[in-house]
C-alpha cells in the first residue's frame, strides 16, 4: 500500500506526464499536417509549370507561369528528401510519446481508470489496419486518425485510377502526384504504426487511451 505522500507524488507525475504525451501528439500533428501541406504545394508548383514545356535541343525545361523556375526545380528534385525528413522527425516524436507513455505504466495503476482498450487487440489492429487510422480512432486520438484515413481514401482513388485507367493517369499531372505522396506518406504511416505496436507490445497495458479520451 502507498503512503499519501508517494501516492501524491506519483499523481503529480501523472499529470505532468499527461501533458507531456499530449504535446508531442501536438507536434505529431504538426509534421503530418506539415507533409501534407508541403504535398499541396508541390502539386500547385507541378500543376503551374507541367502546362508550358520548353524544347532545349536534346533535353527539355518546364517554363512556370506563376511562380520561379528555381522553385520548382527545388521542389521536384528534393521532394523525397524533404518527405523522408519530415517522416523520420514524425517517427523520433512518436518514440518520444511512446516513452513517456510507457514512464505511466511504471505508476501506480490506482492512478489509471479501468482499461477499455485491450492491449493485444489493439497491437493487432495498428499492424493490419493502422493506415486506415483505426487503431487511433480507438484510442480517442481522432486527429491523427483522420490524417491517416484522409491518406489512404487519396491512395486509394489514385491507385484504382493508376491501375484501371492508365491514360487517366498519365495524362492529368495532379493525379500523378498525388498518387506518388500518399504512397509514401502511407508507407511512413505504416512505419509508425509499427513503432506504434512495438511500444504497446513492450507496455504493461495501453495507456494511451486514457490520455485522449
Amino acid at each position: 500500500m502507498l503512503n499519501g505522500g508517494k501516492m501524491k507524488k506519483e499523481k503529480k507525475e501523472f499529470v505532468l506526464l499527461r501533458e507531456k504525451i499530449k504535446n508531442y501528439n501536438k507536434i505529431l500533428i504538426g509534421i503530418l499536417s506539415l507533409f501534407i501541406l508541403y504535398a499541396l504545394v508541390h502539386s500547385v508548383f507541378i500543376l503551374d509549370c507541367s502546362s508550358s514545356f520548353v524544347e532545349l535541343g536534346e533535353s527539355s525545361k518546364y517554363s512556370c507561369t506563376n511562380f520561379p523556375n528555381e522553385i520548382y526545380e527545388f521542389f521536384s528534385n528534393n521532394y523525397m528528401i524533404i518527405s523522408i525528413i519530415l517522416l523520420i522527425a514524425a517517427g523520433v516524436v512518436l518514440v518520444l510519446q511512446k516513452l513517456a507513455l510507457l514512464k505511466i505504466n511504471q505508476l501506480n495503476v490506482d492512478l489509471l481508470d479501468e482499461e477499455k482498450v485491450n492491449k493485444n487487440n489493439h497491437i493487432l489492429i495498428t499492424l493490419l489496419l493502422g493506415y486506415t487510422g483505426l487503431h487511433k480512432f480507438r484510442t480517442e486520438n481522432r486527429v491523427i486518425g483522420y490524417i491517416f484515413l484522409v491518406n489512404f481514401v487519396f491512395f486509394g482513388i489514385t491507385w484504382i485510377i493508376k491501375t484501371f485507367s492508365i491514360d487517366t493517369f498519365n495524362d492529368y499531372t495532379s493525379i500523378r502526384c498525388a498518387y506518388e505522396f500518399s504512397l509514401l506518406f502511407i508507407i511512413g504511416i505504416i512505419i509508425l504504426c509499427v513503432i506504434d505496436a512495438i511500444f504497446s507490445f513492450l507496455s504493461i497495458k495501453d495507456e494511451e487511451e486514457r490520455i485522449f479520451a
